[in-house]
């Protein structure tokens, strides 16, 4: 792939091949998750990365026409389960392009977050909350920032989900 000039439109085949390029990066698998008046909105995210200890910062990445995007406004609050290697089948629903806005954890285990009400993952082998400091956009996605104000681990919980060449699967 050959870089093109800021401004400029990507081909087809560019488009392609940064996206098998990037299949070649490994990413750990997370849901987001928000309560949003009386409505849970989640996504899977191979993006939430740890951006500092002091104080403890993360960002995840979201397509900017998402339902949950309108719900992590600055100031919102949000809870971040990173996925043990049970936990396959809601990462594969959480990434289904269509899927209801309405019910979309009817059918996956989780308990509510006591700081920020969203859910957390029955699934997750560990999890954050956080409230959003501030969004930037960053081509068809933004870039969430938000400060944690809690963290734990799940005592026993093994396993992770892995994005790796385009798919999603557990190590132990």
């Amino acid at each position: 792939m050959t870089t093109s000039e800021p401004g400029s439109e990507v081909s087809e085949e560019a488009r392609e091949e940064f996206r098998a390029t990037m299949s070649r990066l490994a990413s750990g698998v997370s849901v987001v998750a928000v309560r949003h008046g009386n409505q849970d909105l989640a996504m899977t995210a191979t993006s939430l990365v740890s951006v500092s200890l002091d104080p403890p910062t993360v960002l995840f990445c979201v397509h900017s026409d998402a339902r949950l995007r309108e719900a992590v406004e600055p100031g919102a609050r949000w809870a971040a389960s990173i996925l043990g290697g049970d936990a396959l089948a809601a990462a594969d629903w959480l990434a289904t392009p269509g899927r209801p806005a309405f019910g979309q954890l009817a059918t996956i285990a989780h308990r509510r977050g006591e700081v920020s009400g969203a859910a957390i993952l029955d699934g997750a082998s560990a999890w954050l909350e956080c409230e959003t400091e501030w969004i930037r956009t960053a081509a068809s996605h933004d870039v969430v920032v938000g400060r944690v104000l809690a963290a734990a681990r799940v005592p026993g919980a093994g396993g992770a989900i892995l994005h790796f060449h385009g798919r999603m699967t557990t190590i132990p």
